[in-house]
């Protein structure tokens, strides 16, 4: 049966790009990072049981909702509004979260580009990001392999991520054990070229994350800026939260330029959007 908060979840779930409760609880990790296991996460979402309070932060991580956003607060709210029953909440509860000025939220446009976007979306698990992070030729060797349909082999990595053989070799033989390859032949093809790539909530692989920002930080250090902007200003923390959806489906938008396919002009190139808190003010 359903009730509030299954209904909230599934909805989150699926405009996070999870077709089903399957994916979601595997492609976050499982039972490791959500803390429960896959029958109790299903009988959640046809609204047999209740997650405990605790589970709400994992979850939240899981769907990639922003902490506090307005997202975030609305499934907590569909937990409240369940628990306590819809007249106790509007009594007691509902007028807790008053004073705050109304979230801002996704134009009608901006809101079928994500959905459209949604489809396109490959959840890399935790253990793919182990194996993606290893070492930086081996991060190196996955954004060329994620960004091409074509065949791959040693000879071909290896001239393309700059790295020998042997390490093209053990590369494409370990991204293939962790099912971001596919065979085709004697050489491989990358299922995930053509999508758009989710990284899993960084709290569940912090380690992973550290070591990818440094490789990040040493490509953009060699590679050539051809586009900056941004601004400085003052703002409420909670209330910028809401901004940051927007931001989300901007940033996403630009994968709509993504090629699979060299051209005269074709190169990698890294799009970033971020909020940095400078300093309380």
């Amino acid at each position: 049966m359903a009730t509030i908060f299954s209904d909230a979840l599934i909805k989150c779930r699926k405009e996070a790009g999870f077709p089903t409760a399957y994916r979601f609880f595997h492609a976050n990790g499982g039972d490791k990072v959500l803390g429960m296991c896959y029958r109790k996460y299903l009988t959640m979402e046809q609204g047999r049981i209740q997650p405990l309070f605790k589970h709400l932060r994992a979850l939240i991580f899981g769907l990639r909702l922003e902490a506090r956003s307005a997202a975030a607060n609305g499934l907590v709210k569909a937990w409240l509004k369940t628990m306590s029953g819809e007249e106790f909440y509007g009594e007691l509860l509902e007028p807790l979260f008053g004073g705050r000025a109304a979230g801002l939220s996704l134009s009608p446009s901006q809101k079928a580009l994500n959905e459209a976007l949604t489809g396109r979306k490959f959840h890399v698990t935790p253990a793919q990001l182990e194996v993606i992070s290893a070492c930086p030729e081996r991060y190196r060797c996955f954004m060329f392999l994620s960004n091409d349909t074509g065949l791959w082999t040693e000879e071909k990595l290896a001239a393309a991520a700059a790295i020998k053989k042997p390490a093209a070799a053990k590369a494409l033989k370990d991204f293939f054990a962790a099912k971001l390859l596919r065979k085709a032949g004697a050489a491989y093809r990358c299922p995930l070229a053509g999508a758009m790539i989710e990284m899993p909530h960084s709290s569940s692989a912090a380690a992973c994350f550290d070591r990818i920002r440094q490789y990040q930080r040493e490509l953009i250090l060699a590679g050539i800026q051809t586009h900056r902007r941004y601004g400085i200003f003052r703002a409420d923390g909670d209330a910028l939260t809401d901004f940051y959806p927007i931001m989300d489906v901007g940033m996403s938008s630009s994968h709509v330029y993504a090629i699979t396919e060299k051209t005269p002009k074709s190169a990698i190139y890294l799009v970033e959007a971020r909020a940095v808190k400078l300093a309380d003010f």
